[in-house]
């Protein structure tokens, strides 16, 4: 049986093994980065072409490091960040400049057609307001999407809690959960979780 947690009990988790076990955080995303290679490729077929969909927070520098894996094992790749460069994180601002020194593509405009597989990093377990506005509309162009859809922990508009989507949510066909599954991944009858 599979262990459910709370939002708040993820981040006290992970609060502990960063602060007290002494695993730093980077450390967490490369593995949380590698995990969600390891699963989405069980799903990719030949001439596969892959957009990473980034927020500027941990979420999304999850996701960036996702593209430099990805590019690293010479699958096309690129990535979309969304968030406020300004905003972002220590530890996302840290994988932009890996993905910028190992030349990841990194796009503006997307063209969603190009696309087999989108991955969904934009928004975590930590969500706490109703995605609205640009965020609304482009979960709505991913999701209108013909690609097939992963997303990195939860699915970005899912209330990590509850299940219940914020306004609207991601349509993952995989969610890669970290560490334990959330609450919401199981209330959720929107995606197929691992």
């Amino acid at each position: 049986m599979k262990k459910l947690v709370t939002c708040k009990e993820m981040k006290d988790l992970d609060s502990t093994t960063i602060r007290e076990i002494g695993v730093p955080s980077e450390v967490l995303m490369e593995r949380a980065a590698l995990k969600v290679v390891e699963e989405t490729e069980k799903y990719l077929q030949k001439d596969e072409r892959i957009l990473v969909v980034c927020g500027s927070g941990n979420n999304g520098g999850d996701g960036i490091a996702v593209a430099r894996l990805f590019h690293l094992k010479g699958i096309r790749v690129e990535f979309y960040m969304v968030g406020n460069k300004d905003k972002m994180t220590r530890e996302t601002a840290l994988q932009y400049k890996i993905a910028s020194g190992y030349r990841v593509p990194e796009v503006n405009n997307p063209q969603w057609s190009e696309y087999t597989t989108i991955v969904d990093a934009i928004f975590g377990v930590g969500l706490s307001r109703s995605v609205e506005g640009k965020y609304a509309e482009l979960i709505s162009t991913m999701n209108r999407a013909s690609a097939y859809k992963v997303a990195v922990d939860i699915p970005s508009g899912i209330d990590s809690d509850t299940g219940f989507e914020k306004g609207i949510a991601f349509r993952a066909d995989l969610t890669v959960t970290l560490l334990f599954a959330k609450e919401g991944c199981v209330l959720s009858r929107t995606h197929v979780w691992r």
